[in-house]
């Protein structure tokens, strides 16, 4: 699983693990319109902010990322 920087009010852990989870398992199968889907879903995502949440800015770029298909870039 993708680890994020912490902060002190950031992204909801567990929102962002959950989207991560799901849209990790879809870029990595054999469907194209999973591989879709995960994208669009990565363009319109929203989380709600929590103390010691993900660096927002962090998440952002990773969302970015899935956007364009590539998850693992640096």
């Amino acid at each position: 699983m993708r680890e994020f920087a912490s902060t002190f009010r950031g992204y909801d852990r567990t929102e962002v693990d959950a989207f991560v989870r799901t849209a990790t398992e879809a870029l990595a199968s054999a469907d194209p319109a999973r591989h879709a889907q995960a994208r669009a879903d990565a363009q319109a995502v929203t989380f709600h902010t929590a103390w010691r949440g993900y660096d927002r800015t962090d998440v952002d770029h990773y969302l970015r990322r899935i956007a364009r298909g590539r998850p693992d870039d640096r």
